[in-house]
């Protein structure tokens, strides 16, 4: 089974939903006027056409979201062997692109089928399938920026990855023996990506808002109980955005709608204490620049 949200950016991302329980607003930015903005913003991000979500994707059924037209521009698995599902963004956008997916690639075979594939990675997520590590891309066949992979960093490791002629376009987190590790996708273009390790909800607001930057890619983990958050960052003018964490599906529904937003990046997972209920961390970014 496949839910879709679909949203059309001319016409409003969807109907009115009301949540099921009520939602953990994490952040919102503080608005700026367009001089404020064009003093510390490098790029501007036009949002697309139009776009869809999925969750609770078996599997076996990924392909079901490559519609014709769109372009899977995110993955997300959650859960672990008979309770693995997905989660995808795609976009509609004026471009050649054509997506294809590689799911549940041991890292030994990571370069291996993304080369055969002759296409670029753009969203990597991973977790264990009988106690081994896998991950799923998503990828672009189309003249974008040369990438590469990274697995098997720490926080470090992450930061080291950071140039004025690279940026950090995805990454995902994952556990090995009670230690977070990630791997990331570097892309060769102008940066440089800022990252923000280990810290809570309120020290990663405190440096996105006092330092003018627009979060990129959040990933959630928890040890000892606490949730921390890991993100990358740029200078990219996108008018308005917002993240939060530890929603359920009807509330990024509702908050996509009231806040006349697109999803940019969207994580998933399950919470410790219900392994059946389903969280979200999203970036919905402004509909209009």
């Amino acid at each position: 089974m496949i839910s879709v949200l679909i949203g059309i950016i001319t016409t409003g991302c969807s109907a009115e939903i009301k949540p099921r329980k009520e939602a953990l607003e994490v952040i919102k930015n503080i608005k700026t006027d367009g001089s404020e903005r064009s003093k510390f913003m490098k790029f501007s991000r036009k949002p697309p056409a139009s776009w869809f979500w999925s969750h609770d994707i078996d599997p076996a059924h990924i392909h079901d979201v490559m519609m014709p037209g769109m372009h899977l521009v995110r993955l997300s698995v959650y859960g672990n062997d008979k309770r693995r599902r997905f989660a995808s963004i795609s976009y509609a956008e004026e471009s050649e692109i054509k997506s294809i997916y590689l799911q549940d690639i041991a890292v030994t075979d990571l370069d291996d089928n993304i080369a055969r594939t002759g296409a670029r990675p753009i969203s990597i997520t991973g977790n264990k399938i009988k106690d081994q590590l896998r991950f799923s891309l998503a990828l672009h066949k189309d003249p974008g920026p040369k990438t590469t992979v990274y697995t098997d960093l720490n926080e470090a490791g992450l930061n080291q990855l950071i140039s004025p002629q690279h940026r950090i376009s995805d990454f995902t987190v994952y556990i090995v023996d009670g230690t977070p590790k990630y791997a990331a996708i570097v892309e060769e273009c102008p940066g440089p990506s800022i990252v923000r390790a280990r810290v809570s909800a309120a020290e990663l607001e405190v440096h996105l808002r006092d330092n003018n930057l627009t979060p990129i890619r959040v990933r959630g983990f928890s040890e000892g109980g606490i949730r921390y958050f890991t993100a990358v960052a740029e200078r990219v003018d996108v008018a308005d955005w917002h993240w939060y964490d530890n929603l359920d599906s009807d509330t990024v529904a509702q908050k996509l709608d009231a806040n006349n937003a697109y999803p940019f990046d969207l994580d998933t997972y399950r919470t410790e204490d219900d392994v059946h209920a389903v969280r979200f961390t999203v970036i919905m970014y402004s509909n209009h620049n």
